[in-house]
């Protein structure tokens, strides 16, 4: 005797092969579409942090003005102008010392004095430089 399978069991396994196979390809599709997503996001915030870091860098803008050297009371005066549009903090290096980081406001003349005995130097060189690491040099020749 022989036994026949009707063809309805015979359409049956395909079509869940086919629904199973759509679902793990949906699954990862979805699984790589979050990875990038979520990687894309932190790009572009990190690139827009940059970005905006290096406007403000772009927008510093500062000179030494005018310097001067009081021998009476050993005082080395330094007069920091920022022309810019946004407020910077400098850092006055002279030789081997340093004054610390000082705020001049946008549009401000800002005066930075300090101790200063030069002994037998007449030259002296003055290093301004801002936390961007933007800086201004100036040779000052001592009376």
């Amino acid at each position: 005797m022989r036994v026949e399978r009707t063809s309805r069991s015979r359409a049956t396994s395909p079509v869940i092969a086919a629904v199973i196979m759509s679902a793990v390809v949906l699954a990862i599709g979805s699984v790589i579409w979050a990875f990038s997503q979520g990687a894309m996001t932190i790009t572009a915030e990190d690139y827009a942090e940059a970005v905006v870091n290096m406007t403000d860098t772009i927008c510093e803008r500062f000179i030494i003005e005018h310097v001067s050297y009081d021998d009476v009371n050993y005082i080395l005066r330094i007069w920091v102008f920022n022309y810019g549009d946004i407020n910077i903090e400098v850092n006055v290096t002279y030789p081997d010392n340093s004054v610390g980081w000082i705020e001049v406001s946008s549009k401000h003349l800002e005066e930075i004095s300090f101790g200063f005995d030069p002994g037998s130097e007449i030259e002296v060189g003055i290093k301004v430089e801002s936390r961007r690491e933007n800086d201004v040099y100036y040779r000052y020749f001592v009376p």
